[in-house]
This record gives C-alpha cells, sequence and structure tokens, in this order.
C-alpha cells in the first residue's frame, strides 16, 4: 500500500492511497478549510485511539459506539513540533467508571501512539 501526496497550489496537498477513492486535503496558508498537517496528526491519533476502542469492546462484547475523544495538540514556539497532547474521552454513560479507564488506557496501545516521539507529554482525561 502506497499513499501518493501531491502539492498543490497555495501550499495545499492532495493524498490518496493506492487503489482507494477517497482523499485527504492538507492545507497550510489562510484562508483553507482544510485541516493543516500538524491537526491530521491529531485526528490520525484520534482515529486510531478510537479504533482500538471499538476493537478491544468488540472483544470483550462491549457497546462503546458514540464514543468521542478529543485531541489537543501543543506546539512549539515555531510550530515545527508538537510538545504535548491532551486526549479526552467522553464514553457513552453506560459504562462503568473502569471500563472508561481501560479503554483510556488501551486506547494509547494504538499503533499511531506508540509511533510518535516518546518525549511527548500527554494528558489524559476521561468522561
Amino acid at each position: 500500500m502506497a499513499i501518493k501526496t501531491v502539492l498543490e497550489d497555495n501550499l495545499q496537498t492532495k493524498s490518496v492511497v493506492e487503489g482507494k477513492k477517497g482523499e485527504v486535503r492538507s492545507a497550510f496558508l489562510e484562508p483553507r478549510e482544510d485541516m493543516q498537517p500538524g491537526e491530521l496528526l491529531a485526528a490520525a491519533l484520534g482515529a486510531c485511539m478510537l479504533t482500538m476502542v471499538g476493537f478491544m469492546a468488540s472483544k470483550r462484547g462491549e457497546n462503546v459506539a458514540g464514543t468521542e475523544l478529543e485531541v489537543v495538540p501543543q506546539f512549539d514556539e515555531k510550530h515545527s513540533r508538537v510538545l504535548k497532547i491532551a486526549l479526552s474521552f467522553l464514553f457513552p454513560s453506560t459504562l462503568t467508571d473502569e471500563q472508561k479507564k481501560f479503554y483510556a488506557r488501551a486506547a494509547q496501545t494504538c499503533p499511531v501512539h506508540n509511533s510518535l516521539r516518546e518525549d511527548i507529554t500527554y494528558t489524559v482525561e476521561v468522561k
């Protein structure tokens, strides 16, 4: 599997997974409708973490549909790298506190999280 990314005008990009129809667009300059690359990183982290939550729930026979995750990256002064990421999970009210903590921990085992720099600081809130 290859992902082809093309630089377009005004520092915009378009990425397509080989053999797929969908595309992901990014933009850097304002005004913009698309996410910046750093925002895409945060979105990829959120998608991966919630996929892991759903995977673990399916193995346990539990329903976590509707779970939300807010990912807030904090960049350095030059906006050249992520220093900190705040994660805020909002789980369905049908889950116990123990289940919510389990899934929040499980989410942090996803491949994207495991691939990010080890010196990034994370704060995790579970609701």
